[in-house]
């Protein structure tokens, strides 16, 4: 006779939405999970676990007796996307197989499904291929690797070789562990372009137009491509072939982003394919050759996924895209009647800063915070009904240029994941972001206690400051992300504690000032005290304009130079780009006055682009801040 306390019991159920959806009823005496497959029921637990205390996940065996406790609830749950996504960049850095297994564990508590594992790539190539053993023997390994970003001067390196790779056998053990948490590997083997570790393994499928290839040390784009001619197409299928046989996922990534034609331009072989198919140009050449990889991929079954490049030329007639540069390429492909997965750099790229750059680890660029996360909706408004159901889901991206072990990986993909995962979970109408911030105050424990390194800037004070026309003064707002905290601050002065003032309203500015400010609740302090140098001054507030036109990424263009934020070198969210050697500054909010050649010349380049960083006006003596792109 089955018992009827003191059980959890499992059943399935056929009347729910979908797959993954669950009915979880706790009372008094039992527990009942109601799933249409095994996947809801795992979600159910996930659930589960949830509810319980967070000492629940520590690995230390509990001796005392602890009485933990969970309410009784009835909650019936189902995804908002089928396709919950995570990509993992190991080209750049290499993270050991546990490591992966470890981030396996973590995506399926929180109800992702699909782990995007990006394997081969211009600084290395990770997964062993059978038949090109140089590909891992060579190509898995560069001579040096970058110190900070390319563009710094002096540039340094780490001299030690640097790589490494995984097995077939190691990729089956990390396949087999993803499946039984019902995370769906999707393997990416990056083509056309990103190709110099493959290149520098097998030269000849390059154009020929130089043999010199190498495991490229640092980051950026590059011209090496892969020759499209049937030796290739060969190689890659045969790549292909065994990487299908280790993963079972429906789609294989093909990439197809970032792929520069100068090589093709150049080659007489594809000028002569190009007129043989009736090619007009060379991204129809890309499409050409995306084309054919497909045909070769749905041959074996399977369907292929490509950034959103591939639509240039051409949309493959199966391909789903992958939307990174914005929404628009998705939006066109859903138009099209192509499955899209929406990930936009913006509010998808988890290797962007979350915190202010002066206390984070160094990272790629851009600015992407926790709320910025949470409050993304992959759904267009501008799609229709039936266009919207072509989105299959979201995707956060964890590139590896800048993230060096496991340890860096989790800082960056932690909380902004748990955002992601409601995003990617929860229905749009559900979603509160105080509700959340209040239970990720809570779940800050189960991450220690699993040992999870995340960045702690919820628990740290965000400054904002605006100039207040009305009032003709500059104001200083200070927040945080932590419920329910006191923002104790100073300015001028670093010691911060619970009798420093209480910040209650914007603190008004008239001259330089540093602010010093930190987050307390109860009298404890919660975070490390942070810092933020605001330069007041006669432009401070005015609009101008830039001649020439300078490129924004986060700020109003006319007031990015006199917002009073004093700039910082990694801080790109401040950086203003000129990419001439004299630039004209004309001030509107001063009169008739002109200023013209505000900014001295500074003849530094790259990519033979003259460009400017930090300038002074010396005669209006006030600070402008810019930066080179």
């Amino acid at each position: 006779i089955p018992r009827s306390s003191n059980v959890i019991r499992c059943r399935l159920n056929t009347s729910l939405p979908n797959e993954e959806s669950y009915k979880l009823t706790v009372s008094q005496s039992s527990i009942h999970i109601d799933a249409r497959t095994p996947k809801g029921i795992f979600y159910a637990f996930q659930t589960l676990r949830q509810l319980l205390p967070s000492a629940i996940e520590s690995d230390k065996l509990v001796t005392e007796k602890v009485k933990w406790n969970i309410p009784c609830v009835v909650i019936e749950d189902s995804p908002a996307f089928s396709y919950r996504g995570v990509m993992l960049d190991v080209s750049r850095h290499f993270i050991p197989k546990e490591d992966v297994k470890r981030h396996i564990d973590l995506l399926a508590f929180h109800k992702l499904n699909i782990l995007h594992w990006h394997l081969t790539d211009d600084q290395g190539w990770r997964i062993e291929i059978k038949k090109y053993p140089k590909l891992t023997t060579v190509g898995g390994y560069r001579k040096k690797t970058i110190v900070g970003y390319m563009w710094d001067n002096p540039t340094e390196w780490y001299t030690k070789r640097y790589g490494g790779f995984y097995t077939q056998e190691d990729i089956k053990e990390v396949v087999a562990y993803a499946k039984k948490r019902f995370v769906e590997i999707i393997p990416e083997i990056e083509m056309p372009g990103h190709a110099s570790a493959a290149l520098a393994s097998y030269p000849e499928l390059s154009c020929g137009l130089r043999q010199d290839y190498v495991v490229r040390d640092y980051f950026d784009v590059f011209d090496e491509v892969y020759y499209p001619k049937e030796h290739t197409f060969d190689f890659l299928e045969n790549v292909l072939v065994e990487v299908m046989e280790l993963f079972p996922s429906h789609y294989i990534h093909i990439g197809g982003d970032e792929c520069p034609k100068k090589a093709w331009k150049k080659c007489i072989h594809c000028q002569t394919l190009m007129k043989k198919e009736g090619l007009p140009d060379e991204e129809a050449l890309q499409s050409w050759f995306i084309h054919k990889i497909e045909q070769f991929v749905n041959s074996r079954g399977r369907d292929i996924i490509g950034w959103d490049e591939i639509l240039e030329g051409g949309l493959a007639p199966n391909a789903t895209v992958m939307s990174w540069r914005g929404e628009e390429g998705g939006i066109i492909a859903a138009r099209q009647k192509h499955k899209v997965i929406m990930t936009p750099s913006k509010r998808c790229y988890i290797d962007y800063y979350q915190e202010s750059p002066e206390y984070a680890p160094l990272a790629i660029g851009g600015f992407l915070p926790l709320d910025s996360v949470y409050f993304y909706n992959p759904l267009p408004a501008g799609l229709t009904t039936e266009e919207q159901s072509y989105i299959i889901g979201t995707q956060a991206n964890i590139w590896g240029e800048y993230i060096q072990t496991p340890e860096a990986f989790e800082y960056m993909a932690f909380p902004r994941l748990l955002a992601m995962s409601e995003v990617q979970w929860t229905q749009p109408e559900y979603k509160d972001f105080v509700f959340f911030t209040r239970r990720l105050d809570k779940e800050f424990k189960r991450l220690d206690y699993c040992q999870v390194n995340s960045c702690r800037n919820f628990y740290e004070v965000n400054y904002a400051g605006v100039w207040n026309e009305n009032h003709e003064t500059y104001e200083v707002a200070l927040s945080s992300f932590c419920p329910d905290a006191e923002i104790h601050y100073a300015i001028n002065d670093s010691v911060i504690t619970a009798s420093s003032s209480l910040y209650k309203s914007p603190i008004l500015l008239s001259k330089d000032a540093v602010i010093y400010a930190a987050v307390y609740k109860e009298g404890k302090s919660m975070g490390r005290v942070t810092h933020k140098e605001f330069a007041i001054n006669k432009a401070t507030g005015c609009d101008y304009k830039c001649v020439p036109k300078t490129e924004w990424e986060h700020l109003d263009e006319s007031f990015g130079l006199t917002d009073g934020y004093c700039g910082y070198a990694q801080d790109m969210r401040r950086w203003a780009s000129f990419y001439q050697d004299s630039v004209q500054i004309v001030a509107l909010g001063t009169g008739d006055e002109r200023y013209e050649n505000m900014f001295r010349h500074f003849d530094w380049k790259y990519h033979g682009k003259v460009s400017a960083q930090i300038y002074y006006d010396e005669s209006m003596s006030h600070r402008i801040y810019a930066a080179s792109d």
